[in-house]
């Protein structure tokens, strides 16, 4: 009866959306013919403004505009002549010549007196590069907060650019993707970093933008670097460097050197990495803008002739770092400075001097910091003006949308749009209530589906893995073993064909429990009996990896719980202790009786588990899975169908681990004394 019902509210739903669709059609047909004739004039219009900005940039470059009174002068003879874009473009070329001079707060104020020149101007463009442009300027400042509503805020009019799909407008959203995963890379986050930037690498290669390719490239083998996917970075870095020199960029072919020299310090290969950082370090020491790389190069050579003991070259890049660091007050850099210098001294013999160059590293270390607390300040009043100018910032967006040639169309057939959506929206409420069981219904299966398949690819493994390491014993020494010796093969193939169907039924049993369709099968069985046949079908595993397994079942123990999934539980926690135990480790399995239930641990002296790790082990928020150390592999669920199954006996499911000296699972089932 609910469901007839359901349905019939569902049909009666879709008849008015498809009324109202009709409706919505013929309003938007009406005023595409309205807007037709002017998207044209609208594209012939910032054509011909963005050949003029072109213009204007190049000429305004010659005149030093970083300079205050030429920037004072060039625009009283602008605001002369009523010429707001050439007011707005004076604005901007000032700010990027401050900007790549790295005085970003300068940058930023130019930049925001930008934005107000051309509120008259309608120029989109301009708009969202200005406030890319101050993201960057926030983000080199280390102000991610404020960095991120800029990039944020100019992405959005990006994606509602009417020239949105043109070679501009994707330009524009590449930018923004890339200094967005720049920001994501930083907080690291780079799963999304990573996804940013290869939305920047689709538009590029859509646009056969070489230089685009090249950073995006570059700053992808930067992550697979830190994620110690070394040959993944090799290959990017080495895409990148293609591109840069096909577009004979020196900047980009500097800094490829340089990451492929940290690349192969990875590898060992000194000699590589001094030939990458020299290479660099010719290429950026005519480089005007990017000192920063040079000096990265200079210190990572100083650093590999101090490797290799060739003290007078170290000496000499390190003296000529020095004063270009203190010239321009880089305090990371005079720490790496001084912590080479430091060792130059050690290996002198000179330890007084070595002591006061290490003296000097820790205290631009705590220099550092001290800026950093600064920064921290900083943003603080950054927000504060932020607040104090969002009502400048909206009177200006108002004036922006009022300079739209459609605007009035486009609000009163909003007007329109907005009744009938309030009329879907009713409709939809009530939809939506009677959808959201069905929703909870999928969530849940879904769930359920997730989890049977990770069972399957979890605990099949183990038999179908004996069965093969046995079948490769008698193909290997077949003609050499006696009837005996073949007699035991064949038996252990025959217990490991038998476990694996067994494990079939059991998992189409748990998935039934899981949708309700299975009833809770408990009885009295031996657990002691149970356990060891379960360590006896791992027994090739243990062999495999020369792992002692002890037992101490010091009494035996009548329990009442479902034996399937008691045995399931166990076998699970023992693949997981093999899995993480080094070669020649042991394995230690207990029962002890305490009150009315039975404890049953699984020790191992593995590779543990880090305490940030273990609150997640039994949830579903987050991807478990870890190589172990052989390198096997598993779905990472098998933890949470365990403490699904035991719970179900009635017990508790607990762990305890100290990284790098082992772990402890335990787990209780009900004495069968207790009925």
């Amino acid at each position: 009866m609910k469901r007839d019902t359901y349905n019939r509210i569902v049909k009666l739903f879709c008849s008015f959306r498809c009324i109202i669709s009709c409706h919505i059609i013929m309003i938007v047909i009406g005023l595409g013919c309205l807007g037709c004739t002017r998207n044209e004039s609208v594209r012939e219009h910032w054509e011909t403004l963005e050949t003029r900005k072109d213009s204007l940039e190049n000429a305004l470059k010659t005149r030093h505009l970083d300079h205050p009174d030429s920037l004072a002068n060039t625009l009283a003879g602008f605001r002369r002549l009523g010429d707001s874009t050439a007011v707005a473009m004076a604005y901007y070329t000032s700010a990027r010549a401050l900007h790549h001079q790295q005085e970003y707060t300068s940058a930023i104020a130019n930049y925001r007196h930008g934005i107000r020149a051309s509120e008259h101007t309608g120029d989109t463009a301009l708009h969202i590069n200005i406030l890319h442009n101050v993201g960057t300027c926030y983000r080199r400042m280390g102000t991610m907060f404020e960095a991120s509503d800029q990039l944020y805020a100019a992405l959005n009019m990006a994606e509602q650019y009417s020239l949105r799909n043109t070679k501009k407008g994707k330009e524009l959203r590449s930018y923004i993707y890339n200094n967005l995963g720049n920001i994501y890379k930083y907080l690291n986050n780079r799963e999304e970093a990573e996804a940013l930037f290869r939305r920047a690498l689709a538009l590029d290669k859509e646009l056969g933008n070489i230089l685009g390719m090249a950073k995006n490239y570059s700053t992808l083998g930067n992550l697979y670097e830190h994620r110690n996917m070394f040959d993944s970075a090799y290959v990017m870095y080495h895409k990148a460097l293609e591109y840069d020199i096909q577009a004979g960029s020196r900047l980009g072919i500097g800094i490829c050197h340089n990451r492929l020299g940290q690349l192969m310090m990875h590898y060992d290969s000194i000699d590589a990495a001094l030939a990458h950082h020299q290479k660099a370090y010719e290429l950026l020491n005519d480089s005007r803008y990017d000192t920063w790389n040079r000096l990265k190069a200079s210190l990572s050579m100083a650093w590999i002739y101090l490797l290799k003991h060739d003290l007078p070259k170290a000496y000499t890049l390190l003296e000529e770092t020095e004063q270009e660091a203190l010239r321009l007050r880089s305090f990371g850099h005079l720490e790496e400075v001084y912590y080479c210098l430091a060792e130059y001294y050690r290996q002198q013999g000179n330890y007084k001097k070595a002591f006061e160059q290490q003296a000097l590293c820790l205290q631009y270390r705590d220099s550092i910091s001290k800026q950093r607390n600064e920064q921290e300040v900083a943003q603080n009043s950054i927000r504060y003006e932020r607040r104090k100018s969002e009502f400048e910032i909206n009177r200006l967006n108002l004036q922006h949308e009022k300079v739209k040639a459609n605007r009035r169309v486009i609000l009163i057939s909003s007007i329109i749009v907005a009744s009938i959506l309030i009329m879907l929206l009713v409709l939809s409420y009530f939809f939506i209530r009677l959808q959201r069981r069905r929703n909870r219904e999928l969530y849940e299966m879904n769930a359920t589906k997730d989890k049977f398949f990770s069972i399957i690819s979890h605990d099949l493994k183990n038999p179908a893995v004996a069965q093969r390491n046995a079948l490769q014993g008698l193909v290997n020494n077949g003609h050499l073993l006696d009837e005996d010796s073949l007699a035991e093969y064949y038996e252990m193939l025959l217990k490991s064909a038998d476990s694996q169907v067994e494990l079939l039924y059991n998992l189409l049993d748990w998935a039934r429990v899981q949708t309700g369709r299975l009833p809770y099968n408990p009885s009295v069985f031996e657990l002691e009996t149970t356990l060891k046949s379960e360590i006896e079908l791992l027994q090739i595993a243990f062999t495999n990896k020369d792992i002692t397994v002890t037992t101490d079942f010091a009494e035996a123990c009548l329990v009442n719980g479902d034996r399937n999934m008691v045995a399931t539980v166990f076998r699970n926690l023992l693949s997981n202790a093999i899995k993480f135990t080094n070669q020649g480790g042991k394995i230690e399995v207990r029962l002890t009786k305490k009150d009315h239930e039975i404890h049953v641990s699984v020790k191992d002296n593995g590779v543990g588990i880090s305490s940030d790790k273990i609150p997640h082990l039994f949830k579903l928020d987050r991807e478990q899975s870890t190589p172990g150390t052989w390198g096997e592999t598993g779905s990472g669920l098998g933890l949470m169908v365990c403490k699904s199954f035991v719970e179900r006996n009635g017990g508790t499911l607990t762990v305890k681990s100290i990284e790098g000296r082992g772990t402890t699972f335990s787990f209780t089932v009900r004495s069968a004394h207790e009925e």
